[in-house]
């Protein structure tokens, strides 16, 4: 059961990164240094900068330099086919030689190995500048995003307000849109904020944001999170210009 709910949480992921991010997915390069096949995935690892990918099966060699898209990352990632853990990993929708295109794989790859724990970056969209300190005035009665994370103990099942930019967002995966916030305070890793929601905003948006700070949530398969702000509602203040 495990297994199979963390196949289908790959799955996901892996189908909203090609999907949302295909009209305006950012390039990068690659020389692969070692290649490894498996029924489901060719696993490749990258020269500079030292890397970790993963795509769909794929008759490449090593010595090769390719082009890929972003894609989802995985932390202590688990393959139980090679009985090895990665440290990370990206899996990425396409690759291609250098200069040529190729196909992203099919669904129904991405679903047969089963894989173990690990923490993603939701998705990754056009690149968002992140605010610099003191350029977001916080919201009046609000909080900021240190105030959150330090006080989130106090805070928690309460609701709580700020202002932020809009960093990434992620439609409709495991039921809900996913939303990445930073404000110019903190730093990493406690400079951003994580956000559930039914609505729709896009990167560079500055906006207000209301919702019920939870912390400690376990989605399964290893998906922790220790603050996340869900049933989140939105105010635009400013159209980012990133679309």
């Amino acid at each position: 059961m495990i297994k199979r709910l963390t196949a289908g949480i790959i799955y996901i992921l892996f189908f909203f990164t090609s999907t949302i991010s295909s009209a305006q997915s950012i390039s990068h390069t690659g020389k692969v240094v070692e290649v490894i096949h498996v029924k489901s995935y060719t696993y490749l690892r990258l020269e500079n900068p030292p890397k970790w990918i993963a795509t769909s099966p794929t008759a490449i060699s090593e010595n090769t330099s390719i082009e890929f898209v972003d894609g989802v990352e995985m932390g202590k990632f688990y393959s139980k086919v090679l009985n090895r853990t990665f440290e990370s990993i990206i899996f990425v929708p396409k690759i291609s030689l250098m200069g040529q295109h190729k196909k992203p794989p099919s669904h129904s790859a991405m679903k047969n190995e089963a894989h173990g724990t690990g923490n993603s970056v939701i998705s990754k969209s056009v690149p968002v500048m992140p605010p610099a300190p003191g350029e977001i005035v916080p919201l009046s009665g609000g909080k900021t995003i240190t105030d959150i994370i330090k006080t989130s103990a106090k805070l928690k099942s309460t609701t709580v307000k700020l202002r932020a930019k809009v960093m990434k967002f992620s439609k409709n995966i495991l039921g809900k849109n996913w939303v990445t916030l930073q404000d110019g305070t903190g730093t990493s890793p406690d400079n951003k904020l994580r956000v559930t929601s039914s609505e729709v905003v896009s990167p560079g948006d500055l906006v207000e944001v209301s919702g019920t700070l939870m912390t400690d949530i376990d989605l399964g398969s290893g998906y922790t999170y220790k603050v996340i702000l869900e049933k989140a509602k939105f105010t635009l203040e400013r159209k980012g210009n990133s679309q």
